[in-house]
């Protein structure tokens, strides 16, 4: 794995569209859609819950033209900190990282480099609105919680309930399932030229909730494109969790 790979997977991980420019797509919701008042509360109802998370998933990396095969170990606790292991080759660590409402940390072990900032750094690449609880939604398969607010639309279509809206000059569309669950979404910010578009292609059912199984995370940027699929194996819930960083001497700190 080339230099700075295995940082990369981590921050994608962390929030998809830092590699994200301006998008060309509009979200249109047709003039034939049924608008229904914008009540949440079955939605809300379908938000998995949990104390803890914990997946092994199978990656697949593909940044421009080179691919990549790794995994990532996932830990969470609810609404205080998100764990990730990637490896490589014969289960080598190249990198790992500990997420917290306010702060985001990151160990490259193929470079001997560490990452220590405010996670308010994350919103120099993304909009504002993206903070921990929107990782913690994206990683679980549930809808962004911003979403889920009085002045977001909602419409029926082909089945399908749709979300829109704007906040903080970014537009977002979800489109959830018949299960509400979300299936697809689409976050797109011109004037701060990012774009986002989260995909969950499976769903798994745990506890008698579901929660994602297989995810793939796509974004642009200039002249790179990313992609990240996730897929899920072993996950599971409320189990005890802990969160292994020390981050060894010979590690140099980067700005």
């Amino acid at each position: 794995m080339k230099k700075n790979i295995s940082s990369k997977i981590i921050f994608l991980l962390c929030v998809s569209f830092l590699f994200s420019c301006k998008s060309k797509k509009n979200i249109v919701v047709a003039a034939t859609n049924k608008m229904v008042k914008a009540d949440f509360s079955k939605i809300e109802a379908k938000q998995a819950k949990f104390k803890t998370f914990s997946t092994k998933a199978a990656t697949n990396l593909t940044i421009n033209d080179k691919n990549f095969d790794v995994t990532l170990n996932i830990r969470i606790k609810k609404g205080e900190a998100i764990w990730a292991s990637v490896t490589y080759i014969a289960g080598f660590e190249v990198a790992r990282a500990m997420i917290t409402p306010d702060s985001l940390k990151i160990m490259d072990r193929i470079n001997n480099e560490y990452i220590k900032k405010s996670f308010n750094y994350l919103h120099k690449f993304s909009n504002d609105e993206i903070d921990y609880n929107s990782l913690e939604a994206i990683l679980v398969g549930n809808c962004l919680p911003f979403a889920l607010k009085n002045n977001s639309i909602i419409n029926q279509k082909d089945g399908n309930t749709i979300i829109t809206g704007q906040t903080n000059q970014m537009i977002y569309q979800l489109s959830l399932n018949p299960l509400l669950k979300p299936q697809s979404t689409l976050l797109v910010s011109d004037i701060n030229q990012q774009k986002l578009e989260i995909d969950i292609t499976a769903f798994q059912e745990i506890m008698n909730q579901l929660f994602a199984k297989t995810i793939s995370l796509s974004s642009l940027a200039k002249d790179k494109s990313v992609k990240l699929i996730m897929d899920y194996d072993k996950t599971q819930l409320n189990q005890p969790v802990d969160f292994p960083f020390n981050v060894p001497k010979r590690f140099s700190v980067i700005d």
